[in-house]
């Protein structure tokens, strides 16, 4: 383009002097043959300069642009907004969460690039975390374990319902999940094919966490002596101390219980906007799923209700509202626990997984983009550097040798 114009330019200048050549030939006065010398010198001036601008314009601008090669743009947006931008071409794709994906997809609006699942398989997304003043106090650790149990019976249905699309159970799943994400059927159950729901922390669930922490570490984000100043050895005494199955353990023994054991005192509880993910607590909460005019909560005798500022945009924000005092118990994501935690000494414990994989890297429907590397240059929001999400797309990058900036 920059080109085209340029030569557009010197084609109307060279013409110029063509013409000036050819009244000066054919000139004979000698007035008008000085005045045709000055304006010939003065237009050939004048293409010297702009031939000696434009090609260090030029020099520059390669100099940049090959700096600037095999590199993706990021900008921060919240998932919620994303299918928005995406069709309005302010962003050329974004990594999300489940259902901002499906969203997408089912809208026409944007396509799958890459799923989560084939950058790291089985990757541990989202958990449940505590607040550690709130199991300090009396009673804590038996309302924490309590929570728990509900939150293992909540994804067991889950899983059961998912297991037989044609019950009972299903529909009423269905029905829990959309008017939890606030999206419609179609997009839920394409949200459900993509989702992994499970509470146990096993060995595979750690080794993750490692590298999670040890990505951010190697990119700054988490400096070494955050690890040895919290008193552990290294990254895998830390996600050892920091993933307690301690809690898992004692919600095995939780029985039901015929009376509220916090009536006054409630669970003050965070959780994601509309994030499937977390679909658990939904479930847990629903008076519909036990039959018995109770959710599963109040089957284990607990009064739950929504922290102040939930549900929130990020876990990096759910990770806030346990600084300031206002969430007892939250799900998010496991890389801003570990991050917020490490860095700004939130003091939170996570006591058990709440799902896997479930997110993907969208570009827009027909932008012809099918590979990473047909990202170069482009510009793909993320719900933040703290989120998983932000992590994955960076992986996936690094694998195709390409880098991730921040876009100014």
């Amino acid at each position: 383009m920059k080109g085209a114009i340029f030569i557009q330019l010197c084609n109307l200048l060279a013409n110029y002097v063509a013409k000036l050549i050819i009244r000066f030939r054919i000139t004979n006065h000698r007035a008008e043959t000085m005045e045709m010398k000055i304006k010939i010198i003065t237009v050939a001036v004048a293409v010297t300069i702009i031939v000696g601008l434009f090609a260090a314009y030029v020099v520059f601008d390669l100099g940049n642009r090959n700096e600037e090669t095999n590199v993706v743009y990021y900008t921060v947006e919240a998932p919620a907004t994303m299918k928005t931008s995406l069709a309005a071409d302010r962003i050329d794709g974004y990594i999300a969460w489940e259902p901002f994906v499906s969203d997408s997809v089912v809208g026409g609006v944007g396509t799958v690039l890459k799923w989560s699942e084939e950058i790291v398989p089985n990757h541990p997304c989202c958990v449940v975390a505590v607040y550690n003043p709130f199991v300090s106090d009396e009673n804590g650790q038996e309302l924490a374990a309590r929570f728990l149990r509900a939150h293992m019976d909540a994804t067991d249905w889950i899983n059961a319902a998912m297991a037989d699309n044609e019950s009972a159970e299903y529909d009423l799943l269905i029905e829990i999940a959309v008017e939890f994400t606030e999206r419609n059927e179609s997009v839920v159950e394409e949200s459900l094919q993509h989702m992994k729901y499970g509470y146990a922390m096993n060995d595979q669930f750690s080794d993750a966490l490692v590298n999670f922490t040890e990505m951010y570490m190697d990119i700054g984000v988490i400096k070494e002596d955050e690890i040895s100043g919290g008193g552990y050895d290294n990254v895998t005494d830390f996600v050892d101390q920091y993933a307690d199955e301690s809690y898992l353990e004692l919600a095995e023994s939780v029985e039901p219980s015929e009376a509220i054991l916090n009536p006054d005192d409630a669970i003050r509880l965070g959780y994601l906007l509309g994030d499937i993910h977390q679909l658990a607590q939904a479930v847990a909460t629903n008076m519909d799923v036990l039959g018995n005019g109770k959710s599963m909560f109040e089957d284990y005798g607990l009064n739950v209700v929504n922290a102040i500022g939930a549900p929130f945009a990020n876990g990096g924000a759910v990770m806030n509202a346990f600084a300031g005092g206002y969430v007892d118990i939250g799900y998010l994501g496991s890389p801003p626990a570990i991050l917020k935690h490490l860095n700004t000494e939130i003091d939170t414990t996570i006591i058990a997984q709440a799902n896997s994989e479930g997110s993907a890297i969208v570009v827009k429907t027909g932008s012809g983009i099918t590979s990473m590397a047909g990202l170069e240059g482009k510009t793909i929001a993320t719900p933040g550097e703290s989120s998983i999400q932000f992590l994955l797309l960076k992986m996936a990058l690094q694998w195709e040798g390409m880098e991730l900036k921040i876009k100014t």
